[in-house]
């Protein structure tokens, strides 16, 4: 679940230009740096295609719990102001566990597994198919209210992110305080929730969570990124993400 949040949550972004930009993220619980992620973001513009891959890993004393790294990447084309994906791939391995998964969408923007490993982690409850049409990749879902933050100044937005074993819905606020650091963007309030996909055995996981975004424009002519989240976790806590550095091609 943590791996998941951090991924989707980490890579946002909204374009000036057609360019490649890389920013890099630390994570932090109670003071300590836990993990790592170093993000690549190509946010194109409309009509054109966009792309975003992440490499995330634990460090410091902390990577004894968090050992390992994760990759993902997600392409698609931007119809307007709306992502359209095209295909998402995530692949890792955690304390010596393999996960890998390839979602490939249709034109109508139906989501089909290519990859799933494992094939079935634990028991779940079913996703229904006519749910499947519409939703996106985190990725993409956070791309696009990036651009929105940018264009419009708001954050509030509802989407459905679906990954191979869980959909999950977003609620968006915005919250009323402007963060003075961030330039006049807004903090954007996310509130995810588990609709299908459930463990059997852990039907807390359909609780709501609740985290937050504060956007800020790093540099003047780049992509509206997150300055700082503070990232709900089940199982730590709320983890703080800090932008550390940001460059361009």
């Amino acid at each position: 679940m943590l791996r998941r949040i951090t991924l989707g949550l980490v890579l946002l972004g909204s374009p000036a230009a057609a360019q490649t930009w890389h920013a890099s993220y630390v994570f932090t619980v109670a003071g300590v740096t836990v993990m790592e992620s170093q993000v690549d973001l190509i946010p194109g513009r409309p009509g054109a295609g966009y792309a975003i891959e992440t490499r995330t890993r634990g460090r410091g004393v902390a990577s004894l719990i968090f050992r390992g790294e994760q990759v993902s990447r997600s392409e698609g084309i931007w119809r307007g102001a709306v992502p359209v994906p095209r295909l998402h791939r995530s692949s890792g391995n955690w304390r010596g566990s393999v996960r890998r998964t390839a979602l490939e969408y249709s034109a109508t923007g139906v989501p089909r597994v290519v990859t799933l490993e494992p094939a079935q982690d634990m028991e779940r409850t079913p996703i229904p198919a006519e749910a499947l049409p519409g939703s996106l990749d985190a990725l993409s879902a956070l791309l696009q209210l990036s651009r929105q933050v940018r264009d419009t100044g708001r954050c509030d937005a509802r989407a459905q992110i679906y990954d191979g074993r869980r959909l999950t819905a977003l609620e968006l606020t915005t919250d009323p305080e402007r963060d003075p650091e961030g330039g006049g963007l807004p903090t954007c309030v996310i509130e995810s929730r588990l609709v299908a996909g459930i463990p059997v055995e852990r039907s807390d996981d359909a609780r709501p969570m609740r985290s937050v975004i504060h956007f800020g424009l790093p540099a003047a002519d780049g992509p509206a990124l997150p300055l700082r989240i503070e990232l709900a976790s089940r199982w730590w806590g709320t983890i703080q993400v800090a932008l550390t550095a940001l460059t361009r091609d």
